[in-house]
């Protein structure tokens, strides 16, 4: 490794590290005095680029879902002439300037650039649109590669395990609170003996039968059963 400073073809010179052989080396400063641009330069012409390309938003579908309903998310960004519209992108809500996570971008094994982007649920991608072309995208663009297509399945694979999974959790009957607790909280224990049986829900002592104390052990124990169901088909 070695810095060099040179002359670029835009006129103008940048110091550059340089690694491999002398031979390749000396390549390389041959094509940047040719073709290379100094960093000022390089970012007035990526910036004209931008502008001329105006201001575009795309979607790309994730491979998971939303834990709480199952819904499918998807991946929505930014490109393009992003600088020109940036307060109007954070006005949305919810964007973070933050690396790309694009369909392709999970498999790529080269540097992704950063870019204007959030998580939203397939249901709201409507509205998402709506307001970018609010303030200015000219473009809307889908992902439909490959990658996408796998993410897709892979989603799609979730989301059936995740419904199934709740309809077993749904087919599970849970205990029915014995009426002397409904609407409190309590320690889930009982104090004394046959005949003088007491509980403290909410912290007040409660005097309970035989017959209601014995409904509460039962309660416990089914309660605990049920727990351990619902444990056992939330980690399959």
């Amino acid at each position: 490794m070695a810095k060099y400073t040179i002359m670029m073809s835009c006129g103008h010179e940048d110091t550059l590290e340089l690694f491999g052989k002398v031979r390749d080396r000396e390549s390389k400063i041959e094509y940047f005095k040719a073709n290379g641009l100094c960093k000022e330069c390089y970012k007035k012409k990526m910036e004209k680029q931008a502008e001329a390309e105006g201001l575009n938003f795309h979607v790309s579908v994730l491979p998971y879902i939303d834990k709480e309903d199952g819904g499918i998310l998807l991946y929505v960004w930014f490109s393009g002439n992003t600088k020109a519209h940036k307060d109007d992108i954070k006005s949305l809500g919810g964007y973070s300037w933050s690396e790309r996570k694009a369909a392709d971008d999970w498999f790529s094994l080269k540097k992704v650039p950063l870019c204007w982007n959030k998580i939203i649920k397939s249901e709201d991608l409507q509205d998402e649109v709506t307001s970018a072309i609010s303030i200015g995208a000219n473009n809307t663009i889908s992902d439909h590669g490959s990658f996408a297509g796998i993410n897709y399945q892979i989603a799609l694979e979730n989301q059936k395990k995740w419904k199934e999974k709740k309809d077993k959790l749904a087919a599970i009957k849970r205990p029915v609170v014995p009426d002397v607790l409904k609407g409190h909280r309590w320690n889930r224990k009982i104090y004394g003996r046959s005949g003088n049986y007491s509980i403290y829900p909410d912290g007040e002592k409660t005097v309970i039968t035989n017959e209601q104390a014995q409904e509460i052990e039962n309660y416990l124990v089914a309660e605990e059963k049920y727990w351990k169901k619902v444990k056992e088909i939330e980690n399959a």
